[in-house]
């Protein structure tokens, strides 16, 4: 395959993801973040997941020292955004990949390295300057060693 250049790889560790899955059909999804931004909790990552039946599945994460009270929140307003279930997991990271030129090539590739070494993405994402992927903490430092090799970083 051939290669391509990026920059850099960012990391965040320390974190806690869920998924609230089956939101019912309607329901105004910007609710769950008005709420997180009440109690000043930020967002590091989300990805919304539309399905064909008028449902979404959302996941995002937290810092890990607001894992207790975003969990409470989405309980709290679970049957308010009609979510069939959520689903926390504990200590995930975040790797972001930058910048990306060749935004379908790096996304194979980040892909194939990772399943290559067993590294399950637990969720990614993508904007105009990086790719994010969610993985488990434990996987990062592994995840960042053959991600900088496969790139040519030192």
């Amino acid at each position: 395959m051939e290669k391509s250049s990026i920059s850099g790889i960012l990391q965040r560790v320390n974190l806690n993801s869920f998924m609230i899955s089956s939101i019912g059909e309607g329901v105004d999804v910007g609710q769950i973040f008005r709420r997180l931004a009440q109690e000043r909790i930020n967002i590091e990552f989300i990805n919304q997941i539309p399905h064909k039946d008028g449902y979404n599945n959302v996941i995002l994460c937290v810092d890990s020292k607001y894992m207790y009270s975003t969990l409470a929140l989405l309980e709290e307003i679970k049957s308010v955004i009609k979510a069939r279930e959520i689903c926390p997991l504990d200590n995930v990271g975040i790797l972001s990949i930058y910048p990306h030129r060749e935004h379908a090539l790096i996304i194979s590739i980040i892909i194939q390295t990772l399943s290559a070494v067993k590294i399950p993405l637990l969720a990614m994402g993508s904007s105009i300057s990086a790719i994010s992927c969610v993985i488990n903490e434990e996987k990062v430092p592994d995840a960042i060693r053959v991600l900088s090799k496969e790139f040519g970083l030192s």
